[in-house]
């Protein structure tokens, strides 16, 4: 079964049905936390994208979709997926009206697990009817941008969406983000156990909003230079705000990528990650092996991997395959440390499984 955002899709599209002169009259159509999606080719010339997560938005500019890293103007029709978090979708919700011309419509599709009837009700109560759609688990809704929309709720959704302070001011975040207002248990536990004996060129793959890099440029000070790689545009801009006044000698590099299939070959004297391992809610332990096999090719031939992981997570395996050495640094009753080093150069590429055709889903969570 696919994930929950690719039903959402699939059940967007399936609306267009219901109001096929909307769709056909619009001048111009803005699809926010745009996919890439086969029976959208026929809109192309007046559709114009944003998606801030890397894998989708390089499908998206290889299907020839208009993408742009911040949507504005004014639309005719503006299409919404959003994600799960509230904050986020509501301020989400306040930027599509906000990017309607009076008349305009806003179409949002959740899937019912991340709370679709609730949303509903919110976007009802802010701009009075709405029509929708069941279908696949899923609610399509859509509403009419009029005068009658309630200004002032409008003006305290867009306040929830962008960067803020988190953790009494210490750290730049924002609603969305993995454990974006607290510091994960996992990240913590490897932050704790780092040595401060790291040096060189070091790397954080899926480094969030940088606590992991944040915490190794404060302590090990012999590091000469530090890329951090994250796939979600978002974490990497707080990720700036983090390390941007850090008193260190070097300066971070930040590489807006997708880890499995942008990682570089033999750069690395060590590499820090807590990788991600669940695609929608299912867990996905091909995640987790792809960032350990990107960690392999990219460390030099005496480079470090440390990383953390659930305790449960089956890693222990491919660490021996793709490392001449492993161990165990540390457990609890959720995480475990797990360092490897004097990775295997013959080392076989790990690739995303996507097949000629189709129109994949989104990677998310941690």
């Amino acid at each position: 079964m696919p994930e929950e955002h690719q039903i959402a899709l699939e059940t967007l599209i399936l609306a267009f049905n219901e109001i096929p002169d909307r769709i056909e009259s619009a001048a111009q159509i803005a699809f926010l936390r745009g996919q890439a999606h086969e029976s959208l080719m026929r809109l192309q010339s007046k559709l114009v994208c944003e998606q801030s997560f890397k894998p989708r938005a390089v499908r998206l500019e290889a299907a020839k979709f208009k993408t742009v890293e911040r949507i504005e103007g004014k639309f005719d029709l503006v299409l919404l997926l959003p994600e799960r978090q509230r904050d986020q979708t509501l301020s989400d919700i306040a930027r599509g009206f906000d990017l309607l011309n009076e008349g305009g419509t806003l179409m949002v599709c959740l899937h019912n697990d991340w709370g679709a009837k609730r949303f509903e009700k919110h976007v009802e109560e802010l701009a009075g009817n709405v029509t929708m759609l069941a279908k696949h688990h899923c609610r399509v809704f859509w509403a009419t941008k009029t005068a009658d929309l309630k200004e002032e709720t409008l003006a305290e959704w867009r306040t929830f969406g962008g960067l803020r302070r988190v953790l009494d001011g210490q750290f730049w975040s924002q609603p969305g983000l993995f454990s974006w207002n607290e510091v994960d248990g996992g990240s913590a536990m490897l932050a704790a156990h780092l040595p401060a004996e790291l040096k060189g060129h070091g790397a954080d793959f899926g480094a969030g909003w940088g606590y992991l890099s944040h915490q190794v440029l404060n302590k090990c000070h012999d590091v000469a230079a530090m890329d951090l790689y994250e796939a979600d545009r978002h974490a990497l801009e707080a990720a700036k705000r983090n390390l941007g006044l850090l008193p260190v000698p070097c300066r971070p590099h930040y590489l807006w990528s997708d880890v499995p299939n942008d990682a570089p070959i033999g750069r690395y004297d060590f590499i820090v990650m807590n990788p991600p391992f669940h695609d929608g809610r299912e867990p996905d332990h091909l995640l987790g092996i792809k960032f350990i096999a990107a960690a392999a090719r990219a460390l030099k031939s005496d480079g470090e991997l440390w990383m953390v992981a659930n305790r449960h997570l089956p890693y222990e395996h491919l660490l021996e395959e793709a490392f001449g050495e492993k161990s165990l640094i540390a457990q609890d009753g959720s995480f475990k440390v797990l360092h490897a080093s004097s990775p295997r150069q013959s080392m076989v590429p790990v690739r995303s499984r996507e097949r000629k055709g189709k129109w994949p889903g989104k990677r998310r969570g941690k």
